[in-house]
């Protein structure tokens, strides 16, 4: 894992242990260590933008930069690939646009910026792009025979060094981790004993420090010492949700107390921990349950991988509502052999093409890691497309984020528009949700098969369009025919449950009752569950990456408070 860091701050202060004479050898280096890292580009902040006769002249971070009036369009990029700016001359008052972030440990970026008018032909603004954090922690601990063994976490990306745990030893003045099972070194790392740091180092270097325990928050879910969680009702902001207790929804305050505190107490050692970033909960239109961990918080977006999967069919959706794509029997396979079965939008939507391409498989030539890694073909549509057919279309399902991120290109060539920007105009804006982060392939076009970054109160917000028949506080998102024909059966899946469009159908059991939910979810247990017959929404994040055994349960935790 690569990153250059922007800012490297040490967490942590003199281990106890600090200036007092070790009991045994080794007893220095036990205890929480850490750092926390943020990395990602350099510009940010105000960005200002006039037209001064025939060129357009931004200025940002102390470089300035400009390029010629043309027609309704604006796009100026910082010298050196550094960022860039687009967006559209507006008629009058703000200009929205986009900032563009080059790749660094990630793809790139474009996040929304919004432009306000200060004097003629001149608007300004601030740019936030997404910061990429890299919270590393070894935890030491002795074992009852007296060896050292460490382990590291990280709750981004639950990075792990590649193993759960290692056996610790000193040699002079480096740190060695073995594999306690085959015995082979795996990190031979610097020591300095005097300052109390371990050198490490993955692409830019880290030094980790040991941890007060109020400092180990990232490490651990909750501050220590904190008295037994008791229920709160969500905090007011602005952005459209209205707030409540629990009680007054109809649900069971104290099961929902017990869950956040079970959850606020997890031991980050044990591999089947739930590793919970945040939990929201609504019901009757009102947010009355949001709880975050591990360094989390409100006004931090969150990668919503293959959940992200679901923010596509809705644009399918809206793009079909517009009149500008022929519905889901509309042909996706422009350019292939006419003699074979065609492909059409509700196919990729469905994850049933019938080409080579599974997930699931990592021999299959069109699973997403290898479309990403291969440089043969830069045009990642052109590459699905040139899949062979491995069975008919519509007849097989195999999980394929190269189909859905097809279907957002032929929502792109549908509307004529860069998908951000549609998704801009089409759903965020109408939604009131202001930031957010998609992530883009080498082209510049938008991934829309998973990825983006979403603040948790936003997306919930696609959890009660949906139980609002397409409808945001009165505000017309989606056609109610589109809420129903996405939600339906449409295929079923390995898994014995079903798809929607973009949906994934499953359902929970509360005492003797069964609901039918319909969901997104996205690798390390991004939910967003939606459960019509309780008028019920969730969403949880998480970071049990690769370990769908774990987060596959989180969906139970929509039903925890519902009284049977």
């Amino acid at each position: 894992m690569r990153f250059a860091p922007l800012a490297v701050t040490l967490i942590g202060a003199a281990s106890p242990l600090l200036g007092q004479s070790p009991e045994r050898p080794g007893d220095d280096l036990v205890g929480p260590w850490g750092a926390r890292t943020v990395s990602g580009p350099a510009i940010r902040g105000e960005l200002s933008l006039e037209r001064v006769g025939d060129r357009w002249v931004a200025r940002i971070a102390g470089h300035e930069f400009t390029a010629p009036v043309t027609a309704d369009s604006i796009r100026l990029q910082v010298p050196d690939d550094l960022g860039e700016f687009r967006g559209r001359v507006p008629r009058s008052g703000s200009l929205r646009g986009f900032w563009i972030q080059p790749a660094g440990a990630g793809p790139a970026y474009a996040s929304p910026v919004t432009l306000r008018s200060v004097g003629v032909s001149a608007w300004r603004g601030s740019v936030v792009p997404l910061d990429e954090r890299f919270d590393l922690f070894l935890m030491i601990r002795r074992d009852p025979d007296g060896a050292l063994r460490g382990s590291f976490h990280n709750p981004e990306a639950r990075w792990n060094g590649g193993a759960s745990s290692f056996r610790i030893s000193r040699d002079r003045d480096h740190i060695l981790l073995t594999d306690p099972v085959t015995g082979k070194e795996r990190f031979r790392q610097p020591y300095d004993s005097g300052q109390r740091r371990i050198a490490m180092d993955f692409g830019s270097p880290i030094a980790l420090a040991p941890l007060a325990p109020e400092a180990t928050v990232g490490l651990v879910a909750r501050s220590p010492g904190l008295a037994e969680y008791r229920y709160r009702m969500p905090i007011h902001r602005a952005d459209g949700w209205p707030t409540a207790r629990a009680a007054s929804v109809g649900l069971n305050e104290a099961p929902l107390a017990a869950l956040v505190q079970r959850l606020a107490a997890t031991d980050p050692i044990r591999d089947s921990a739930p590793l919970v970033h945040s939990i929201l909960i609504a019901r009757h239109g009102k947010l009355v349950l949001e709880e975050y961990f591990f360094g989390f918080t409100a006004d931090r977006p969150h990668d919503l991988r293959s959940a992200g999967k679901t923010l596509t069919a809705i644009m399918v959706g809206a793009a079909i509502d517009a009149g500008a794509l022929r519905g889901i029997d509309a042909a996706a396979d422009t350019g292939r052999d006419q003699s074979q079965p065609p492909i059409t939008v509700g196919h990729l939507l469905t994850h049933s093409s019938g080409l080579a391409c599974d997930d699931n498989n990592d021999a299959s030539p069109g699973n997403e890691e290898r479309v990403q890694r291969q440089r043969q073909q830069p045009d990642w549509y052109r590459y699905f497309l040139d899949l062979p057919m491995v069975a008919p279309p519509g007849t097989t399902y195999a999980y394929c984020s190269a189909g859905f991120n097809l279907a957002g290109g032929l929502v792109r060539t549908a509307t004529r528009t860069w998908l951000p920007e549609f998704f801009d105009r089409a759903l965020a804006r109408p939604l009131g949700i202001e930031r957010y982060h998609w992530n883009l392939m080498p082209s510049g076009e938008a991934y829309t098969a998973g990825g983006a970054h979403l603040l948790p109160r936003d997306l919930l917000k696609f959890g009660q369009v949906f139980l609002d028949g397409g409808v945001w506080r009165g505000r017309r998102v989606v056609s109610r025919g589109w809420v129903n024909r996405s939600t339906a059966h449409q295929i079923a899946t390995p898994d014995g449950g079903s798809d929607g469009l973009g949906w994934h159908r499953y359902t929970l059991r509360v005492g003797d009752r069964e609901y039918q939910e319909f969901e997104a979810s996205g690798n390390g247990g991004q939910f967003l569950v939606v459960i019509p017959g309780l008028d019920l929404t969730m969403v949880v994040t998480a970071g049990n990456y690769n370990q769908y055994r774990i987060w596959k349960k989180f969906r139970e935790f929509a039903v925890v408070g519902v009284r049977p």
